[in-house]
C-alpha cells in the first residue's frame, strides 16, 4: 500500500513513470476555492521535474514533412467522374460547330 505522505497522489503508467494526466495530484481542487497562483506553486516544481524525467534521452529528428505545392492550393480538386468532363467538352464542341454551321450558310 502506498504511503500518502510520500506518494502525493501520483498515478503511474506501465513503465513506472508518473502519469501526469491521470494523477490526482495535478488536478485543481476548486472545492476549497484555491487561487490559481497557489495551484501553480503547488504543482510547478513536481511537474517540471516529471517532464524532465520523461523527455526522450535522444534528440528527435524530423525526416521531412509533406508540404502542399502552391499550385495544389489554387487548382480545383480532381473530378471524381472524369466522364462528366468528357461529355461537357463534347457538348460544347457540338454546340460550337452548330453555331459555326449556322453562320456559314
Amino acid at each position: 500500500m502506498a504511503d500518502p505522505k510520500v506518494d502525493h497522489d501520483f498515478a503511474y503508467n506501465d513503465r513506472g513513470e508518473i502519469d501526469i494526466l491521470l494523477s490526482p495530484f495535478y488536478d485543481p481542487d476548486w472545492e476549497y476555492d484555491e487561487m490559481v497562483e497557489r495551484y501553480v506553486k503547488r504543482i510547478l516544481y513536481s511537474l517540471a521535474h516529471t517532464i524532465d524525467l520523461q523527455k526522450p534521452k535522444t534528440p528527435w529528428h524530423l525526416i521531412g514533412r509533406s508540404t502542399p505545392s502552391p499550385s495544389a492550393a489554387t487548382s480545383p480538386p480532381p473530378s471524381t467522374y472524369p466522364w462528366i468532363k468528357t461529355i461537357g467538352v463534347a457538348t460544347v464542341l457540338v454546340a460550337s460547330l452548330s453555331v459555326l454551321k449556322t453562320f456559314l450558310r
